[in-house]
């Protein structure tokens, strides 16, 4: 549960689709945040119940699980599993408030997405600056309020935010989905997580296979005429830099070398022009490192 001072009363809902919430589990690489559970979505008066889903499903994807429904317009909660697929649980276990007031009294930050600006209205943050400002202030309950689909947040709305924040977008069509500004927004929050995602490793190749395909370039392109008398000089030392900046792996270096080689025996008579048989659809080569090619 949250470690929250107060709790607002709240009603919850089951799931309509169980067999769509904790028994299925969607892909995600990303490492859990340790002050994820402080960062609530509000959605106020959401009126459309799919959308509703989609915020589910984007939160779920980046490890949010905090959502919160203010007054929400002929909410169905079948309808919004349908878009939320997987993250059908967070639906379950979102907190359907009766007023702003009510979703908000726990919160200690509140911060209001909204493209709208004016005399009178508080300046904005763009979403990476607020981001940005974000990595060091101190931890708090924080609310990320959403208005409704047709015109935003209210001006009564916004004089319970701290901060306003405007996701980039063009000058002629500002205005996003609901669920796609929550996905942006979040996304944004685990901008920094990015690089503690795991990447699985490819051995690399020895530094004398390169060695090896300089040697094989440069014969298949003397064969090929490519290179002659007349090439400016530093040509074939841009051509071995170029090969570097690839940064092939061992598999794809092994490719290279194949390829290279099999063109150079080739060009030399010690190796037949075999012709490409006609097929509808090319060979299946994983696994292949294309050096015997």
């Amino acid at each position: 549960m949250w470690a929250l001072t107060r709790r607002p009363v709240v009603r919850r809902m089951k799931s309509p689709f169980p067999f769509l919430g904790y028994s299925m589990h969607g892909p995600s690489h990303l490492p859990v945040p340790s002050e994820r559970e402080r960062f609530h979505v509000v959605l106020v008066e959401p009126g459309d119940s799919l959308n509703v889903g989609s915020v589910a499903r984007a939160m779920m994807n980046l490890g949010f699980d905090r959502l919160h429904l203010v007054s929400p317009k002929r909410y169905d909660p079948h309808r919004a599993a349908i878009s939320a697929c997987w993250a059908a649980h967070l639906l379950d276990a979102a907190c359907i408030h009766d007023s702003l007031e009510a979703a908000l009294a726990p919160m200690e930050r509140v911060v209001g997405f909204t493209a709208r600006t004016g005399a009178g209205r508080a300046r904005h943050l763009l979403l990476p600056d607020w981001c940005a400002q974000l990595a060091e202030a101190q931890p708090a309950e924080t609310a990320l309020l959403f208005g409704p689909e047709d015109h935003g947040l209210t001006r009564e709305h916004l004089t319970h935010c701290r901060w306003l924040v405007r996701i980039p977008s063009t000058e002629a069509y500002p205005s996003f989905n609901l669920s796609q500004s929550v996905l942006l927004a979040l996304f944004e929050l685990r901008r920094p997580d990015w690089g503690a995602m795991p990447r699985e490793p490819k051995p690399m190749p020895p530094i004398g296979d390169f060695a090896q395909l300089d040697r094989l370039v440069d014969s298949v392109l003397i064969q090929g005429g490519y290179f002659h008398e007349g090439t400016p000089r530093p040509v074939p030392q841009l051509v071995k830099h170029l090969l570097r900046r690839i940064d092939p792996d061992e598999r794809e270096m092994g490719i290279l070398m194949g390829m290279f080689g099999k063109i150079n025996r080739v060009l030399l008579g010690k190796a037949p022009r075999r012709p490409l048989p006609e097929r509808s659809e090319p060979e299946e080569t994983e696994g292949h490192d294309g050096r015997d090619a």
